[in-house]
């Protein structure tokens, strides 16, 4: 039985997370450009706390290349579209469509790892959509010269590709690789983004720097390491459900320290999102449970 601290390391690692909206904005680079240098950064702060801790080893992954090349490309566009999605749109938007992944994923896993598909998706399908609508017409509609139109489809992008994230983690989970697949996913993304971040024009004040420097040791470091380690005694729907600490905390500390006020229409249609993830996670725990 998990004790309470690994769940506590699930909601602190989601709480760091939540800050990303704030970092993003105040940051002020291009998405590729952040997602560069703080994988940069975590690329090696990883390795160098596994080895301390004597839990680093690379054994068994060219087996797999493929897993690892596929979760890598997975992570990029999730990152990249999702920091897009928060300098175009606003938090909640961002936070609110990324976080239809769980419903995304409850559609994939039949096609991608041959899951059957539940009830409980026709169920929680309509109700993301719904949802999807709602905050497409509070952004001001399918337009897409509008910056909101193009923050929200961004955000969609990065709700599939995270939903391919969790699908190839779980995978990869099951031959018991987390850790290595946190190391070459950073080596990986890093390598990808760094042409295309080094070849826009860009300055890196001193504030930036320090972001930076933050985000590549808290967020990329700091926030994978408790996830994963807890993931280990914490079945995956239950860190899955404590996943919307994230979406729940972005939104107030966007109003809080970036000002804005999402629309009424917009949170609604968060809430619905937010409202399918949580059905299709409780059903899953539950078939999960009476079978143990």
């Amino acid at each position: 039985m998990p004790s309470m601290h690994n769940y506590l390391k699930i909601v602190a690692a989601m709480l760091i997370w939540s800050t990303w909206g704030i970092m993003v904005r105040w940051i002020a680079l291009p998405p590729v450009v952040i997602l560069f240098y703080t994988a940069l950064i975590a690329s090696i702060a990883v390795p160098v706390i596994l080895k301390v801790r004597g839990e680093l080893g690379l054994s068994g992954v060219l087996t797999v290349w493929p897993l690892f090349t596929a979760l890598a490309l997975s992570s990029v566009v999730n990152n990249i579209s999702y920091f897009y999605s928060l300098k175009h749109t606003t938090v909640s938007n961002a936070v609110f469509t990324h976080y239809s992944a769980p419903v995304i994923v409850a559609v994939l896993a039949p096609l991608l790892i041959a899951e059957k598909l539940q009830k409980i998706t026709l169920i929680s399908l309509p109700i993301a959509a719904a949802g999807m609508v709602m905050i497409i017409v509070a952004g001001g509609g399918l337009d897409l010269g509008g910056e909101h139109t193009r923050g929200i489809l961004a955000g969609t992008v990065s709700g599939v590709a995270y939903a391919c994230l969790i699908i190839l983690s779980r995978k990869l989970s099951r031959m018991l690789m987390h850790h290595k697949a946190v190391v070459v996913l950073l080596w990986i993304t890093t390598a990808i983004t760094a042409p295309a971040a080094l070849a826009v024009d860009h300055e890196v004040s001193l504030v930036a720097a320090l972001l930076l420097l933050t985000g590549g040791l808290v967020h990329s470091t700091v926030a994978p390491l408790l996830y994963f380690s807890a993931l280990r005694k914490v079945m995956a729907q239950h860190a899955a459900i404590l996943g919307y600490v994230e979406p729940l905390a972005a939104v107030p500390l966007a109003v809080l320290f970036l000002g804005e006020n999402p629309s009424f229409s917009a949170l609604a249609g968060g809430f619905l999102i937010m409202i399918s993830g949580y059905l299709v996670i409780r059903d899953a725990t539950g078939r999960r449970d009476a079978l143990q």
